[in-house]
């Protein structure tokens, strides 16, 4: 075979031409499998939108502090689930939003019966995820007693066992942390709101214009037709 072949067979490869697909670990939007590939709601849109545009895809699942700074190094590649902040702007390349989520407090019923509100943070022990929003943001706050973890699930147990005051995240990922923990949904109390925001399919900043462009009109035509919804309604979504 000649070299021109050669190289022709490596370009026209389904293997080569594949785009990595970042996960970050973040319940419902992207989960870990017991076996098998990841799942989550934000990665099926990813992977319909990927069969819309006959793209294969490539997802390497790690935590999600993680995929956010190797998103900014490698090339080519894309991320999921960040939400788009001033500090991340010139970070990423930021392709098309996914869904809108809510950043709250919320206290466990047993413990603070009544929703916690905004000025209370500065007397509270809280639980975060580490670079998440919610994190940034109780920090913009001074909230001084911040319990740093690498997975919501943590946050759940801490907060039913009273080792923490107050949890920030996301309020479905809370939902899901506290089934996933065999907790009851109607111990959370829903409290103060920390942001309203939008969650986004994201890339690296190299990521090309031309390709950006295909996989937002991909997402957009997928919320047109409310297959996007349909997803998201599989998991149990609550919008903000």
């Amino acid at each position: 075979m000649s070299l021109l072949l050669c190289l022709l067979f490596i370009l026209l490869s389904p293997f080569a031409q594949a785009i990595t697909l970042l996960a970050g670990e973040v319940p419902p939007y992207v989960i870990r499998a017991q076996q098998g590939a990841p799942t989550g709601m934000a990665v099926e849109v990813i992977e319909e939108a990927a069969r819309r545009l006959h793209e294969p895809i490539e997802i390497e699942l790690m935590p999600f502090a993680r995929a956010i700074q190797e998103a900014q190094h490698r090339p080519g590649v894309l991320l999921l689930p960040p939400v788009r902040s001033q500090a991340r702007e010139t970070m990423l390349t930021w392709i098309v939003p996914l869904l809108d989520e809510a950043f709250v407090l919320a206290s466990d019923r047993r413990h603070h019966p009544t929703p916690l509100a905004l000025n209370e943070a500065s007397t509270l022990t809280i639980g975060v995820l580490r670079h998440s929003l919610s994190h940034s943001r109780l920090q913009e706050l001074g909230a001084p007693s911040l319990e740093i973890v690498t997975a919501e699930r943590n946050n759940a147990d801490k907060l039913a066992l009273g080792r923490i005051q107050a949890w920030a995240a996301a309020w479905n990922t809370m939902r899901y942390a506290q089934q996933e923990a065999g907790l009851r949904l109607s111990d959370l109390v829903k409290g103060a709101r920390l942001a309203k925001v939008p969650l986004y399919l994201a890339a690296s900043p190299d990521f090309p214009p031309q390709e950006a462009k295909r996989w937002h009109d991909a997402i957009q035509g997928m919320r047109a037709d409310g297959s996007l919804v349909r997803i998201l309604l599989q998991y149990d979504y609550q919008a903000p």
